[in-house]
């Protein structure tokens, strides 16, 4: 008798093989244990979750070895107002949706109203001046339609400064004016100028301003306005 040689192709095992695993799939495919029964969300602040699940297409009863999860994903990244998504498979019966939203930090101008931009001056959605965003001017931002960057060098310059600001200052700030010569403005709610010049070396400019506004404060004397372009410069209002 003939052994076969070790190495040696075996028709047999091989048609065992994918029966195997033809089988395994119909099992994992055609199983009810495999249905999808929960989809969860997790990393939303301003979005619904069930507008979030409506639109990544993904229904309970599905199986969940069917589902796409990149078609999914893409179909979610369409929304402006969401920076990145991942989906995962918890088995048997679970679907995961895990979102990064995008955090305003500003408003600009557009249109007869405002839009809210992101740090990297992404458009979120139109919204009204309610005092918990400051308003960037000076600029021309175009259309500014929700999911678009808006691609201007004065917004560049605002966002760096807004982002620089304590937590402490920015419901105190009304406005954020950029000039074409790329000069920053900020406008207080008291109505206070604050010249910051330039966009360079602004965490000096900051903590100095800071230190201003708090003297200011404190003597409860009228200001014009504070030059810190230069040598800082209090100028009190007749």
């Amino acid at each position: 008798m003939v052994k076969p040689r070790p190495g040696r192709f075996n028709p047999g095992e091989s048609i065992l093989f994918v029966f195997l695993i033809l089988l395994t799939a119909f099992i994992l495919l055609g199983s009810p244990i495999f249905e999808i029964h929960e989809i969860t969300v997790s990393g939303n602040h301003s979005l619904p979750a069930d507008k979030l699940i409506n639109l990544s297409g993904i229904t309970t009863g599905t199986n969940i070895f069917k589902v796409k999860l990149k078609e999914a994903a893409g179909r979610l990244r369409t929304l402006p107002l969401i920076k990145d998504v991942r989906l995962y498979r918890q088995l048997p019966s679970r679907v995961v949706i895990q979102v990064e939203e995008r955090q305003p930090v500003a408003l600009i101008p557009a249109g007869n109203g405002f839009v809210q931009v992101d740090g990297e001056g992404v458009c979120l959605q139109e919204s009204s001046v309610d005092g918990s965003l400051p308003v960037i001017t000076g600029l021309d931002p175009g259309e500014a339609v929700p999911g678009q960057v808006v691609k201007d060098e004065r917004l560049t310059i605002a966002l760096k400064v807004v982002q620089q600001l304590p937590a402490s200052l920015l419901p105190n700030l009304s406005e954020v004016h950029v000039s074409r010569e790329g000069l920053v403005v900020l406008y207080t709610l008291g109505g206070i100028e604050c010249r910051l010049g330039t966009g360079d070396n602004l965490p000096a400019k900051i903590s100095m301003l800071i230190q201003v506004l708090d003297q200011v404060k404190k003597q409860d004397r009228p200001v014009e306005y504070v030059d810190l372009s230069g040598v800082p410069v209090v100028k009190y209002q007749q």
